[in-house]
């Protein structure tokens, strides 16, 4: 089989994120539920927003540790991780996986959760983004050394 890691992360990235993303909106649900009967609040204080925010967050780091796993688990691996530019292949993919997750879902996410409540996209959406840096960066670092430790062990076994 001539496969990458990175190939196999693509395609359990394909697969997975539909299933992801409704997990998410159910967990969503759950809190729109929470502060208003309907869901219909109308919270401007950072706390709910923040909360909302958490769920896509919590959702993308598990998002990413089961794509690691994932492919971690794979018959090949232990052979691709034998090679430095496999892993760091997929070092970058997860990376560049996570600043998507950031840019493309979570935060176009909590500004339309914004707008549904009737608040202003303003300076929250400045404070959050960097509050959602900062935890993309945390679950991005957790990968990446999952996937650095998983390569190490398959070259000290060979």
């Amino acid at each position: 089989m001539n496969t990458s890691l990175v190939d196999i992360a693509k395609g359990y990235v394909e697969s997975e994120t539909p299933k992801r993303r409704e997990r998410a909106e159910e967990r969503l649900n759950q809190l729109r539920k929470k502060y208003g009967p309907g869901g219909g609040w109308r919270l401007i204080q950072p706390g709910p927003l923040w909360e909302a925010c958490e769920i896509w967050l919590d959702e993308t780091r598990q998002f990413g540790h089961a794509i690691v796993d994932h492919v971690l688990q794979q018959a090949d691996a232990r052979r691709l991780l034998g090679h430095p530019g496999e892993v760091e292949n997929l070092r970058h993919f997860m990376y560049e996986w996570a600043n998507r997750e950031q840019e493309e879902y979570i935060m176009p996410s909590f500004q339309a959760f914004m707008a549904e409540r009737g608040i202003k996209v303003d300076q929250q959406v400045g404070n959050t983004r960097e509050q959602v840096e900062y935890r993309i960066a945390q679950a991005t670092k957790e990968f990446l050394t999952k996937i650095f430790e998983a390569g190490q062990a398959a070259r000290a076994a060979s």
